[in-house]
């Protein structure tokens, strides 16, 4: 009866002892894991902060853009505006110097020897 208790506590120790030597596999291996995905994970977090980064760069450089778009529409529409209050005022002008000429021009006749 003894060898049976001795033998069913050295069987113990052996498994414990395999046990152990999974389990320590298993830590090393997940040590492994934890450590790969915390890589995968700052990189991660790098590329999302540089595509946030790019995002805010093109957002400025569009509204850079757009206000120089603005700008310039602007300027054109003062050209406009300047243009057509030009084109208003000598307008009157403009109409006797026509009729001026209609009344003086010499008249068209085919008296001359065309005809």
């Amino acid at each position: 009866m003894e060898y049976i208790l001795i033998a069913l506590v050295a069987s113990s120790f052996i498994f414990e002892g395999w046990l152990l030597s999974k389990i320590n596999k298993l830590n090393k291996e997940n040590k492994i894991h934890r450590k790969s995905l915390q890589v995968a994970l700052e990189a991660l977090a790098r590329d999302n902060h540089n595509f946030q980064a790019g995002i805010s760069r093109d957002l400025e450089h569009t509204n850079k853009v757009i206000d120089s778009n603005f700008t310039r529409l602007r300027r054109i529409d003062e050209k406009i505006d300047v243009s057509k209050r030009d084109i208003m005022n000598s307008l009157p002008t403009q109409i006797r110097k026509v009729i001026g000429h209609i009344e003086f021009a010499r008249p068209l006749d085919n008296s001359h020897g065309r005809g």
